[in-house]
Formats: structure tokens, C-alpha cells, sequence
């Protein structure tokens, strides 16, 4: 039996609906998020569960080890699962991202009981995200030939809003995310999230896809690094 029938088999829910997000209301509760269903990425080691509500009012969340769990119950006991590499909320979804060297088929159900039974309602993330993804004011002023003029926090300003417009949208729709680290000199360094994390193509194709993009949009001299 191949890995989606079984994940369909062994919790009765469809796998595959393009551009489905719930309208139900978030639960209030501890425990009370049930998964509709559940859908491969890119990347062969990170999962979408998606849930039947809104799990988090804004932003996104992002658990990359046992210490980063805290006190959150849910990351707790899911990083208690043998392999888990990370655990990224957004919208109506957590993406689990596993190790290589264990199989979906041994951990699968006790990752989908785990967020069933502990995963709450967010009301923010670790970083604030802008609703209006169209519009940036920082944007609205900005010339290139500027860019290296500007201090770091504005460098930084102009860097976020150029990938919310053009590559966050992409990566979340696969499950994934990026933060910006830093801006040093001609040098942008950042760090993927969620299936984006292990994703074989995130050090190929989808970096040099970013690179190329902020290297049409602020110089070409520009360099990216993923950490």
C-alpha cells in the first residue's frame, strides 16, 4: 500500500483538495481542532495536516528542537515522536517536518493524535505578518539605486516587503516559510521554515530563484545564504 492510501486509510479524510481553507471558527479550547485531512509537500519529509479552523490569528509559528517547544504542550509531546526535525503553524495547518531516517508510516498516527489533542488557538506568532499582502508602504518610496544607502533596519524593511509580495505567498502554499536573518553588506542570509526546511530544492532551485529575484530587485550584486 503506497504512503497516501495509507495515510487515507488509516484517518478515513481525503488527502487532496487544491485551495481548500476551512471556514469554521477556531475551537477556544485545548484539544477540540480535529484533521480534516492530510497532504504531501515538495519536500518528501514535511506533511500538511490541515485542521478544521483557524489555528493562529497572525503570522506563523515555528518549533526547530525540544528546547523551542517550551511550555507548548503540542510541540512538547510531538518532538517526544522519534525523528521529528520541525513544526510550523500557519493559517488552518501545522507542517511536520521528519527525519529521513524514519518513516511516515511509524510515526503518522501518533503526529495527527498528538496535534488533535493538544494543539491550541494562537492568537499571534512569532512575528508580526503584515493581511494586506499587496501593500507595503516601504515599498511605495523605494529606489534601488538607494538600497545601499539605507541603514540595516531599513534595508531590512525594504527586504521583507519584497518577499512578502513575491515569495512568501509561494513557499506557504507548500507549507513553508522564511524569516530574514540578516542583511551584511551585499550579503542576505535566512533560514527556511516548515517543509521548506529539508526540502532538497530549497538549496537548489528555490534559492536561486530568490537570489534572482532580489537580485532583479535591488542589485545584482546582491547574495543569498540559507542558514
Amino acid at each position: 500500500m503506497g504512503l497516501l492510501a495509507w495515510v487515507q486509510k488509516q484517518f478515513g479524510i481525503p488527502l487532496a483538495a487544491e485551495n481548500e481553507k476551512s471556514q469554521v471558527s477556531a475551537p477556544s479550547t485545548e484539544g477540540q481542532f480535529k484533521v480534516l485531512r492530510i497532504q504531501p509537500t515538495p519536500n518528501p519529509d514535511a506533511f500538511q495536516f490541515i485542521l478544521n479552523g483557524k489555528v493562529i490569528e497572525s503570522g506563523t509559528k515555528t518549533f526547530d528542537s525540544q528546547d523551542d517547544a517550551g511550555d507548548d504542550l503540542m510541540a512538547k509531546t510531538l518532538f517526544d515522536i522519534f525523528g521529528m526535525q520541525s513544526v510550523y503553524v500557519k493559517e488552518n495547518f501545522v507542517t511536520i517536518t521528519k527525519s529521513n531516517v524514519v518513516g511516515w508510516h511509524t510515526i503518522m498516527e501518533k503526529i495527527g493524535a498528538a496535534i488533535e489533542a493538544h494543539l491550541r488557538f494562537y492568537e499571534h506568532g512569532d512575528e508580526a505578518e503584515k493581511d494586506d499582502k499587496d501593500v507595503h508602504p516601504v515599498l511605495e518610496d523605494f529606489n534601488k539605486e538607494d538600497f545601499f544607502g539605507y541603514n540595516d533596519e531599513r534595508k531590512t524593511e525594504v527586504i521583507n516587503a519584497l518577499l512578502d509580495v513575491a515569495i512568501r505567498p509561494a513557499l506557504a502554499n507548500d507549507g513553508g516559510g522564511i524569516n530574514l536573518l540578516s542583511v551584511e553588506d551585499k550579503t542576505i542570509k535566512v533560514h527556511y521554515q516548515g517543509a521548506c526546511g529539508s526540502c532538497p530544492s530549497s538549496t537548489t532551485g528555490t534559492l536561486q530563484y530568490i537570489e534572482q529575484f532580489l537580485k532583479e530587485a535591488i542589485h545584482s550584486d546582491i547574495e543569498v545564504q540559507a542558514n
